[in-house]
């Protein structure tokens, strides 16, 4: 019995030893980090925020850890963090998307499907609708923006997450949701008037099918209102 004691010691400190080793070992560095899934996010800012470097032994790197950092950036939905031996770090990212921004004083908060507010920035590049009509009295990022009321809320989500769906409506610029009996959509030279929000989704889909092949020359208005009837476009005079 003493002998297999002594034995099992000795097994352990080799383990141990060997560990020890590839743990120092520079072949066991990570030298390829392969991320994917970035659309808004730096690949550089992701590396950094992991704290990632080439002195990094692939054995002593926390996945749970550096997904934990990970999940800390607002504009990540979900992360998968794998590390394939000897040297590869692969990440795989689900980024927020931003479907449209609400004005602030002299800001723009940014809003993903959910109406979770992602960012508030001063300038914005990529172009999607400004939102008018909703009132709050504050907001926090990384949670969902809190209105004074909840049926608008829920139709600029609507909205917004159709828009952002579908290629013929990408040009839309403004959603006012000021007055629910008159929702107005605006493109660059058109004013699209919803009407309320019966038939909301007869109306956006309605909508996507005549800007297939629809996109007027001057400025004017386009009625969908009254979805009995036949939409109307009216040229501004």
């Amino acid at each position: 019995m003493k002998k297999i004691y002594i034995y099992i010691l000795m097994g352990i400190a080799l383990i141990s030893l060997i560990f020890m080793l590839l743990m120092l070992s520079p072949w066991l560095n990570i030298q390829n980090i392969e991320i994917n899934g970035l659309e808004t996010i730096e690949k550089a800012d992701i590396i950094r925020e992991m704290k990632l470097d080439k002195t990094t032994n692939i054995l002593s790197f926390n996945s749970f850890v550096a997904k934990r950092r990970l999940k800390s950036n607002y504009y990540i939905e979900n992360v998968i963090v794998k590390k394939q031996l000897p040297n590869t770090v692969i990440i795989n990212i689900t980024e927020r998307k931003v479907v449209g921004y609400i004005p602030y004083i002299n800001d723009y908060i940014y809003i993903d499907k959910d109406g979770m507010v992602i960012d508030v920035k001063s300038t914005y590049k990529q172009v999607l609708p400004m939102i008018y009509g909703l009132k709050f009295d504050s907001f926090i990022i990384g949670k969902k923006l809190k209105t004074d009321n909840n049926e608008k809320f829920e139709i600029v989500m609507e909205i917004t997450n159709f828009v952002k769906s579908k290629e013929n409506l990408k040009d839309i610029i403004k959603i006012d949701v000021s007055n629910l009996d008159d929702i107005h959509l605006y493109m660059d030279k058109l004013d699209i008037v919803l009407g309320n929000t019966d038939a909301l989704s007869l109306k956006m889909n309605t909508l996507d099918e005549i800007l297939k092949n629809f996109t007027p020359e001057e400025r004017g208005f386009l009625y969908i209102n009254d979805v009995s009837k036949l939409p109307i476009f009216k040229y501004i005079t």
